[in-house]
Parts: C-alpha cells; sequence; structure tokens
C-alpha cells in the first residue's frame, strides 16, 4: 500500500497536470508580428477563429511602425503621426534600420542626418540609445517593446483574450545582433517569442498553404521590396516523403535555395530623395529661408513626400501642397513621375540586382524560375515592374498574392504548426537557410604549428538553419575561439565589427585532465574535446555544451557492476544518438566517424561480454566542461537594463490605464450629455414627468456640457464619474417611469393571458374528462383556480389605483411586481400539466405463448414507452383543449 506522503505526491501531480492543461487552454491563441521599417501588421489563429490579420483601433489592417512619447504618455501609429510634425525629437520611427548597430554604423549616422531624436552611444554594449529626456534614456530594443505591446494589445481585442505566444518576423541578411535585439523586445514586451522566420519564407509559406504541389519541384522567387530593403529569395516547392514511425506519408516542402539581398534600396530611400527635391524647391522659392534648419518642417516633408510617391505610381503627376509650412510659408509645387525616376535613377539600377545574385548562386537562368511573386510596397511603384520585367519576363510576374499581408499570416501559421494548442491539417516542411558563411576561428595549441589562426567554416553560405555540428579538439588546458561571419555582413568588402558574433571560452578542462590523468594515460587514445555549435531555427549561434572524451579502462569493479553501468552507458548513447541523427551535423567528418566507429565497436563489445562474461574492453568516458559565450560587436541588453526597461514599462502602463479610464469616464460623461439632451424632446417624457423636472435636468446637463470644454479639459477620473452618478439620480426615475408606461399595456395582457390560461385548463379538464380517467386532485385544480382569481383580483386593484395615479409619479405596480406574480401562477400550472398519468398494464387473453412472454419481458402499452423517455404524457383532446395548450405555448415565447 501507498504511502501517505506518495498519494499526496502523487494528487499534487495530477493537479499540476491539470492546471497546466486549462492554462494552456486559455492561451490557444498564437499571434505574429510582421515588422518592417514603415509599418508592422498583426496576425492571429485561435481555435473558432480564422487565420487573419487583427485590426487597430482604427479598424486599420497595418500600424505605422512609430511611437510617440509626451508627457509619459506613449501614442502609436496614427496617432504618433499626427503629433511627428510638432514634436519630431519625441518621435521614433524607422527603428529597425538601426537595431543592434553602433553608433559609428553607416546606417546610424544616416539615422541621426534624417531625424531630429538625441542618439547617443551607449557606453558599455556599442550600441545607441536616446536622451529622451533629463530623467528618460530608451534603448531601441524598448522602443520597439513598446510597439509590440502596441501589436499584442490589437490581437487581444480581436482574441478576446491575452496573446502572448508569438512568431516575428526578420530579413534574412539580420546578424546574430539584431535578432537578438528583436528576441530581447519580446521580452520587454511580455511575449513568448516561438520562433523568428524571414519574411520571404513567411510570404513563401502562406503561398503554399492553399496550393498542391508535385514531386517534381517548382521554383519561384519571392521580390520584396518594402520600406527599408530589398529582398530575392529563390525557393523551391515539391512533394516530399516523410517518415512517422514505421508509416511514410507524402507532405509539400518549401525549400529555400538562395538569396539575393539589397540592405539600403527601399521605398524610404526614395522618400529621402524626394523630400530633398522638396526641400530644394522650397529654398528656390523662399531665398531668404532654409527649409533644413527645420526639423519640424522636414518631417512634414518627409509625410509628404512619400504620400506623392504613392500617388505617381497610379498618376503621371501630382501636387505636393502643406500649410504654414515653415515661418508661416505656404507650399505648393507640382511633381511628375517622370522627375520622382530621374532623381531615382541610380536605385531603380539596383533593382533586378538580388534576383541576379539568388539565381547566380543557384547556378540557374531566369527561364528556370516558373514566377516572380511582388511583395512589399514599394513593388508598386511603376519603374520598379518594369525593370524587374526587363529581366524575368512581364509574363512571369505575378500579383495573386497579396503583397501586404502575406508575410504575417505565413508567420501566424508557422506559429500555430509550433504551437502545442493547434493540430493541422495540412504540415508542410519548411527548410530555410542563412545568407552568411559562419566560420570558427582558433589557434593551434602546439607550438611547432606556428601560432597562425586556423580558419574552419562551420556553417556555410547558403546553409541550412536549424541544425548542430561537432567539432573535435585536441587541447591540453583550457581554450578560446571566435565565432564570425565568413563574409562581410554589410554589403561592403570591408571587415568591421559587426562581422564578429562572439568569443566561446571553454573552461574545467584543465581541472579535468589532472583529475583523470591516470585513467588518460592508460588510454591507447589522446582525448579529445568535443564542442557542439548550434544554428537555430531563429538564426541564432549557441554554443550549448562542451565535453571531454577518453578511453577508460576497466577499473576491476564488479560483474553485476558491470551490467549496471552496461545499461546505464547505453541508455545515455541511444539518447545521443537520437539527438545527433535529429539535429547534428558533425563538422569534421574524420574524427567524428572514427569516433563513432570507436563507440560502436565499444558496444558491439560489451554486448559480447555480457554474454562470455569476460573482462572489458575501454569505455568512452565524458566529462562536461564549461562554456562562456561571450558576445561581440553591439552587445544584448543585460539583466540589469531588462529590469530598469521593465519598471519603466510598468510605470507607463499604470499611467497608460489610468489615462484610459480618465478618457472612458469623460466619453461615458460626455455621451450621457448628449444621449439625454435628446431624450428629453421624447413626447413620452413629457407625460411621465413635470415641466419642472424637465427644465432641472436640461439645466444640469448644460451646466455639464459647459464645464466639460472649460475646467473638465483636465479633469480626473473621479469628477467625471461624481457628474455621471449626480445626473443619473435626476435621469434615472424619469427613465424608469417612462420605460414603466409604455410597458403597462403589454404588462397587463401577461397577467390576462396567465389568469386565462390556469382557468382554461382546469375547466377543460373538469368538463372533458371523464370521472375515472382523471389524474388531477380537485384539491389541485382548485388551488390553481383559487391563484389565478386571487392574481386576477391583484391585477384589477392595481389597475384600478394605477388609473387614479398621476404618470409624473411613481408606478403603483411595476413589471418586476408583474413577472413576480405570472411566475407564480405558470408554475403552479406547469406542475398540474406536467403530472404524469399512474402506468397500468394492459389486460390480455394468457395462453402458453403469452405466459412465455411475460416471463421473458415486461408488459409495457404505448403511455410506458413515452414515460421511459420522461417526456409527458401527450394525449389527444379536444378541440377547445388543444386551442388552450397553444395559448399557453405561446405564452411561454413570450
Amino acid at each position: 500500500m501507498a504511502s501517505p506522503q506518495r498519494i499526496v505526491a502523487i494528487l499534487c501531480f495530477v493537479l499540476a497536470m491539470v492546471l497546466s492543461l486549462l492554462s494552456d487552454q486559455a492561451q490557444a491563441a498564437v499571434m505574429s508580428i510582421d515588422y518592417g521599417a514603415e509599418w508592422f501588421k498583426v496576425g492571429l489563429i485561435k481555435p473558432g477563429i480564422p487565420l487573419d490579420v487583427a485590426l487597430n483601433k482604427d479598424s486599420k489592417r497595418k500600424t505605422q511602425a512609430i511611437v510617440t512619447i509626451r508627457d509619459d504618455e506613449r501614442l502609436y501609429g496614427s496617432d504618433a503621426v499626427a503629433l511627428s510634425g510638432r514634436f519630431p525629437h519625441l518621435t521614433y520611427s524607422n527603428l529597425k534600420s538601426i537595431i543592434g548597430k553602433p553608433y559609428e554604423d553607416k546606417h546610424c549616422i544616416e539615422y541621426r542626418n534624417r531625424f531630429s531624436n538625441n542618439m547617443s552611444p551607449h557606453p558599455d554594449r556599442n550600441a545607441v540609445f536616446f536622451k529622451h529626456n533629463e530623467k528618460m534614456e530608451l534603448s531601441v530594443e524598448e522602443l520597439i517593446a513598446y510597439q509590440f505591446q502596441n501589436a499584442r494589445q490589437q490581437a487581444k481585442n480581436t482574441a478576446g483574450e491575452d496573446v502572448k505566444d508569438v512568431v516575428i518576423t526578420v530579413t534574412p541578411f539580420a546578424t546574430q545582433y539584431e535578432r537578438q535585439a528583436i528576441l530581447d523586445a519580446a521580452e520587454l514586451a511580455g511575449l513568448n517569442v516561438l520562433s523568428l522566420i524571414h519574411d520571404e519564407t513567411a510570404v513563401a509559406l502562406q503561398y503554399a498553404m492553399n496550393r498542391d504541389f508535385t514531386t517534381t519541384p517548382e521554383y519561384h522567387i519571392f521580390y520584396d521590396m518594402g520600406a527599408g530593403s530589398t529582398v530575392a529569395s529563390l525557393v523551391s516547392f515539391s512533394i516530399v516523403e516523410q517518415k512517422e514511425g514505421k508509416t511514410t506519408r507524402k507532405v509539400p516542402q518549401l525549400e529555400v535555395k538562395a538569396v539575393g539581398f539589397d540592405r539600403t534600396l527601399g521605398g524610404h530611400e526614395f522618400d529621402i530623395r524626394l523630400q530633398n527635391m522638396l526641400a530644394d524647391k522650397f529654398n528656390e522659392k523662399n531665398p531668404s529661408l532654409d527649409i533644413r534648419q527645420s526639423g519640424n518642417a522636414m518631417t512634414r516633408l518627409l509625410g509628404e513626400a512619400n504620400r506623392v510617391k504613392q500617388i505617381l505610381s497610379a498618376n503621371t503627376e501630382t501636387m505636393a501642397s502643406l500649410e504654414s509650412l515653415y515661418e508661416d510659408v505656404d507650399f505648393k509645387v507640382k511633381v511628375t513621375r517622370g522627375e520622382l525616376e530621374h532623381l531615382c535613377a541610380d536605385l531603380l539600377e539596383r533593382v533586378p540586382g538580388p534576383i541576379i545574385t539568388a539565381l547566380k548562386a543557384n547556378n540557374m537562368k531566369p527561364d528556370d524560375i516558373k514566377s516572380l511573386v511582388l511583395v512589399g510596397g514599394s513593388v508598386r511603384i511603376p519603374a520598379v515592374q518594369k525593370n524587374l520585367g526587363a529581366v524575368v519576363g512581364t509574363q512571369n510576374i505575378a500579383k495573386n498574392v497579396n503583397g501586404d499581408e502575406a508575410a504575417v499570416l505565413g508567420a501566424a501559421f508557422r506559429g500555430a504548426s509550433l504551437s502545442k494548442q493547434f493540430r493541422l491539417t495540412k504540415q508542410i516542411v519548411i527548410k530555410d537557410i542563412t545568407v552568411f558563411p559562419i566560420e570558427v576561428i582558433y589557434h593551434p595549441e602546439d607550438e611547432h604549428l606556428g601560432r597562425q589562426p586556423i580558419h574552419t567554416t562551420l556553417f556555410n553560405e547558403f546553409g541550412s538553419i536549424g541544425t548542430r555540428k561537432i567539432m573535435t579538439f585536441k587541447r591540453q588546458s583550457d581554450f578560446e575561439f571566435d565565432v564570425k561571419y565568413g563574409k562581410p555582413v554589410d554589403e561592403e568588402d570591408v571587415e568591421t565589427e559587426l562581422d564578429q558574433i562572439a568569443k566561446v571560452k571553454v573552461t574545467g578542462l584543465t581541472e579535468a585532465l589532472e583529475k583523470y590523468k591516470d585513467e588518460i594515460n592508460s588510454a591507447e587514445q589522446p582525448p579529445k574535446v568535443r564542442v557542439s555549435i548550434e544554428l537555430s531555427n531563429s538564426g541564432l549561434i549557441s554554443v550549448p555544451e562542451a565535453s571531454l572524451s577518453f578511453q577508460a579502462k576497466d577499473n576491476g569493479s564488479s560483474f553485476s557492476d558491470k551490467v549496471k553501468s552496461f545499461f546505464g552507458s547505453k541508455e545515455e548513447e541511444t539518447q545521443s544518438n537520437e539527438e545527433t541523427a535529429k539535429e547534428t551535423v558533425q563538422a569534421d567528418q574524420n574524427n567524428t566517424e572514427s569516433e563513432k566507429k570507436t563507440e560502436k565497436k565499444t558496444t558491439t563489445e560489451e554486448e559480447k561480454e555480457e554474454k562470455t562474461n569476460k573482462p572489458k574492453e575501454p569505455s568512452l568516458k565524458k566529462i562536461p566542461l564549461n562554456i562562456e559565450f561571450i558576445g561581440a560587436g553591439p552587445v544584448a541588453m543585460s539583466t540589469e537594463e531588462k529590469t530598469e526597461a521593465r519598471q519603466r514599462i510598468r510605470i507607463l502602463d499604470t499611467l497608460d490605464e489610468k489615462r484610459r479610464l480618465r478618457e472612458e469616464s469623460r466619453n461615458n460623461l460626455e455621451s450621457f450629455v448628449y444621449r439625454i439632451q435628446d431624450f428629453l424632446y421624447d413626447d413620452t417624457v413629457g407625460i411621465v414627468s413635470t415641466e419642472k423636472q424637465q427644465e432641472h435636468l436640461r439645466e444640469q446637463l448644460s451646466e455639464t456640457s459647459d464645464w466639460l470644454y472649460d475646467d473638465g479639459e483636465t479633469a480626473d477620473t473621479k469628477e467625471y464619474t461624481d457628474r455621471l452618478k449626480k445626473l443619473q439620480t435626476f435621469e434615472k426615475p424619469i427613465t424608469f417611469r417612462r420605460q414603466e408606461y409604455l410597458e403597462r399595456d403589454g404588462n397587463i395582457k401577461r397577467i390576462e393571458s396567465s389568469v386565462q390560461l390556469a382557468r382554461v385548463f382546469v375547466d377543460n379538464i373538469r368538463s372533458n374528462t371523464p370521472e375515472e380517467e382523471r389524474y388531477h386532485t380537485d384539491e389541485e385544480l382548485d388551488a390553481v383556480l383559487d391563484l389565478a382569481n386571487q392574481i386576477d383580483s391583484w391585477k384589477i386593484e392595481k389597475v384600478t389605483a394605477q388609473e387614479k395615479r398621476d404618470h409624473h409619479l411613481d408606478p403603483v405596480f411595476t413589471g418586476v411586481d408583474v413577472n413576480k406574480q405570472c411566475r407564480e401562477l405558470d408554475e403552479a400550472l406547469m406542475k398540474l400539466m406536467k403530472k404524469k398519468k399512474p402506468k397500468t398494464k394492459k389486460k390480455v387473453p394468457k395462453n402458453e405463448s403469452t405466459e412465455e412472454q411475460e416471463k421473458q419481458e415486461p408488459v409495457t402499452d404505448e403511455n410506458d414507452k413515452k414515460e421511459s423517455d420522461d417526456e409527458p404524457i401527450i394525449e389527444k383532446q379536444p378541440e377547445q383543449e388543444q386551442d388552450s395548450n397553444e395559448e399557453h405555448r405561446k405564452h411561454d415565447e413570450l
């Protein structure tokens, strides 16, 4: 029998599992964020809610990626854009271009030239931050976290519940620092990132969701020109066989083959060119002014440039117009599509570049692809489409994908496949790649080999992500190595600090060699250090483990110890092999293959030893080592920084909630004033209230309306709610009397209907049912009849009193009183109607067969069969009784 402690432990475990399941069900929704330089979209998928885009507070399907912080108030999207012209130094946009970048990076330099924010170098992280005011310094991660919070609120409003699980899109060329910064921003926003996904891979996933493919691969290029960059991903679609246990099934596969990109070619660059042209034209018309001296004017001019660019995508010319642009001077000038194309001629020449790069990397020609799928807002520019058509042919340009929403929908679908809350009917295998080769640099330990560093390419360019590789080192002491990108990540053939990923220190080796030196010295092979390096599905490099391995001699233990040791080591090896089969790829093929053969040989010999009980051969011993992963380049946020940022976010969240409650209470008061002012014009109000009561309420409403637009502008929540309650004390009595007045005739008819129904029912039973067939007693029928008469008398008394009472006074009886009377009578009547007829047995002549049948099954009649389902007996009634039942049914429906 189990001990009480064990029973309690089991119950606690079961309870924890139940609570976990309930928690999982409560958090069933998954969201996605397609975060761009200019816009972001939010996708949502939830059981019962189809995959779709969540709307923002303006009921729009995309939101400007911008945030304004003014007086501790955060404004997003269109609200932030509206204030950006007045407060450009407090408005932060295009943050994606500088995330994970050092202060002296060219993108940060361009940002400082184009925007008015006070950017400064971070003293410890080799990154940038903004001095918002004297008491607030904001990192790029924190500002993006604010926008992620806004995205999370959009998903919450759509789903009807809080949503934490998310998949976020990133560019394929995003570095380790950019990806880590996005993860840090999501963490600050309280989100759980299931995975990062490349923009074009998400688009390709959405493309594959509703299409069928064959075993023969078909190739498509997804050309994505957004606001900040341009990417061309070459993707193959096919049907492959996937093993699930002992069975094999065919599933669609999406495989990214190659990627070409231009990091700075995007719609924002077109806007900047057009902004500068408009600034020059303004200065030409106003020689005494220099508009570039005003950050506010240049911000407004950038917004106008974006608007003009969009119009010129559909028209050949338009007018740029801004009132009081600078020094109260209005600005208006005509801009043509030809001017814009001439202005951006060098940008347009770069349009085919990513396509050519992707095709060349896979040794393909434009004729080998089935279609070029356009994605992103900037592909709408006619000159862009013209240049693309010149490369792949106009007939191969596909516009059958929603370029604005394909990425966010594909990312949400990816989230559903990663979440345990969904079981998708269509599984799609995704094979994505890294666009940069990744190499390991280390110095050899043996002096005679020289001190020149050794470069080993661990992950090739366009190699698969979501893999793990193992490097083998022959070392006699603690050591370190560097991990870096194998080619410049910023499109320039110059090595920068952004190319460095991390420095990895492996410690504990010297101590382990000393501790096990006797076993190592007696080993046939020198010890080896194995280091696992992983490239995750999110494109992040990590070093999860390192170990010292050597062949250990048998220590002369007993046979039983050997058996236990054998089964234990065999279990560990099985787990290791399973892990290797799923997610590891050996880097040093010669060393790792020999180790596999050694391990396999050792296991085989151990199995023979168990059978023959002979001494063991040397076994492989594995000693874990310590790893320190030190990020290079822009360093990720420290724990202390995240804690400080979370505290600031909590304070701002509290202020936002207070502000929301204040706005809500103000809106409630304002809408109440307008509604009741209209309400007083209702003719019925003049019947149920006196002129004095109406005039007093009008005065209160007028006084509150004046206060709202005067002192009420700065009032707090309590003042709004107090005034609303005060007005309601004057309004509620009138509204109550009006409602009772309008419903009184209906309430009287309800009582009359209930009384009539009860009387008809009793009369039908007594008049049309023979006494010997009745199963209702006279006492029961009299009781219902007495109750009906009593309620009828109550009705007559109240109606008579009400007719003598003025309508502007409280009514003699109310709808609540009528409900109580009707309910009491209806319940008594239903009790009689549901009373079951006593069971009776049919008398039939008995013979041998019937006697035998009675022994085998009970005698039942038609009524018994109906009663077996606990349904009331329905007998054929006279026409009058049927009519009364129909009346009762209608009464119930009412």
